[in-house]
């Protein structure tokens, strides 16, 4: 059965079928309190020529009778259930790190690397730090007055017009969910958690900020220099012209 896949060393999309996709399940010791488990390693290789990289994910999860083994059905089969997922881990690669622009100023980047590499061990703490990430680039990206900086909600009100609508909502969610993480409810009984299939889904707007800010901007900062050296080039082409048509009629006047 196919399904689509985005490889997570290049980012290419693609679909995943027997040709680039194994899966391997094995038991794993049903002695603990946690009972009887199987255990998937799924690999895929990218079928991009460019990449070829591999991926590896590891499920832990329960198990499901399929049936019974003799005439007399004495004893059953069991199949890994992954619909009772326990545990999940990316082994391979342990982190998917976006190239980010120039442009975005070093203790940014730095906390972006951190919320990947946490992600797949504390949902909680990826958020918290994807939460410190958008703070960042707000402040940054424009360029927050001094006496305007301190509590992120009012920095985005700051802001709230130069942010398109769909995207003022997704990063609304992304501040929320954050202060999730970074703060300890006042009932410290009550844990209320971020998965890392969550904090990924935080990070990648994080990357949406980087691609259609960041990007965007550099990229618009190189074509006006393309245009202009354009400009500057035919505006001399032009004039090298007159000067040879002048040259011309001056050596005909002679």
């Amino acid at each position: 059965m196919s399904q689509n896949w985005r490889c997570p060393n290049c980012g290419y999309f693609s679909t995943l079928t027997k040709e680039n996709l194994l899966m391997s399940d094995g038991f794993i010791n049903s002695r603990s309190k946690h009972g009887a488990l199987k255990v998937r390693i799924t690999s895929m290789n990218c079928p991009n020529d460019e990449c070829r990289g591999l991926t590896v994910d590891m499920h832990i999860a329960g198990v499901k009778s399929v049936g019974h083994v003799g005439p007399s059905g004495g004893s059953s089969t069991t199949e890994i259930n992954m619909e009772d997922v326990r545990w999940h881990k990316r082994l391979l690669p342990e982190a998917r790190v976006m190239p980010l622009p120039a442009s975005v100023p070093d203790e940014i980047r730095i906390t972006y690397e951190e919320a990947v590499l946490i992600s797949e061990i504390s949902g909680r703490a990826a958020a918290a730090m994807a939460r410190r990430c958008l703070q960042g680039i707000v402040r940054n990206f424009f360029n927050i007055p001094q006496e305007k900086r301190g509590n992120l909600g009012a920095e985005l009100s700051f802001v709230k017009d130069r942010i398109d609508p769909d995207l003022w909502e997704d990063i609304q969610t992304l501040r929320s969910v954050g202060d999730i993480g970074a703060h300890m409810d006042k009932n410290v009984d009550q844990i209320i958690d971020v998965s890392p299939q969550e904090a990924r889904s935080l990070i990648e707007l994080i990357e949406t900020l980087f691609a259609e800010w960041y990007a965007a901007k550099e990229k618009r900062a190189k074509n006006k220099e393309a245009l202009q050296q354009i400009f500057r080039e035919k505006r001399q082409a032009q004039k090298d012209a007159k000067e040879a048509g002048k040259s011309t009629v001056e050596g005909i006047e002679e």
